[in-house]
């Protein structure tokens, strides 16, 4: 289970429904490289210093997926699929979309306009 930025900021911010799905799946809860990165990015821009340790240490207790080389191949193929359909998906969303493809894993977010638009991918919302 590939947890999107969007799904870890509503933990942050202390959603109870959020919170008991971590819980809950606790053993299965991962994320990417790239929704690390646009947490601290978040973080940074609204000068939310205090929440940096509380994503550090969400990532230093589950499983990160990081963006290779098949990641890559998947990244390019949905691009050009999607490209040729009209439908846009932010680069970021459809990396971590495509980390989730070459690892068989669902990406939980509540983002399910986005995500809904790649074919094959496993979307969950817990929002």
């Amino acid at each position: 289970m590939i947890l999107d930025t969007d799904t870890i900021s509503y933990y942050l911010r202390g959603d109870e429904n959020i919170r008991k799905k971590f819980i809950l799946h606790r053993h299965e809860l991962a994320s990417t490289t790239i929704n690390y990165a646009e947490l601290i990015y978040g973080l940074k821009c609204r000068d939310s210093k205090n929440l940096v340790p509380k994503v550090e240490l969400i990532f230093e207790n589950i499983k990160i997926f990081t963006f290779d080389k098949n990641t890559a191949r998947i990244f390019g193929v949905l691009k050009a699929i999607l490209r040729k359909k009209g439908s846009i998906v932010a680069d970021m969303d459809l990396m971590i979309a495509s980390i989730a493809m070459a690892n068989n894993e669902t990406v939980i977010s509540n983002n399910l306009k986005h995500f809904g638009r790649i074919e094959g991918l496993n979307v969950e919302s817990w929002a």
